[in-house]
């Protein structure tokens, strides 16, 4: 019973972590879109840039979250029970 409580709570906790990166990646996305619009100018037409950046942003909050799920179950797995 203590296992299901514990592996819960860490899915929970990944749940958690999940939602926190995908604020922080929407964050990063609108900073440097605010940051690059005075530079770059207005290039309505310059929609494959955009594209690749927030590719190259998705992956690595994907990569975040997998390594993070990861390293949650692997210390669920090697919690010992009485």
């Amino acid at each position: 019973m203590r296992m299901r409580a514990i592996a819960s709570q860490l899915r929970e906790r990944a749940r958690s972590v999940a939602e926190t990166v995908v604020v922080v990646v929407t964050m990063l996305r609108t900073y440097v879109s605010a940051r690059l619009t005075p530079v770059l100018g207005d290039e309505r037409g310059e929609i494959a840039s955009w594209v690749v950046v927030t590719a190259l942003v998705i992956v690595a909050a994907i990569a975040i979250v997998g390594i993070v799920v990861t390293k949650l179950t692997t210390t669920a797995n090697n919690i010992q029970t009485p």
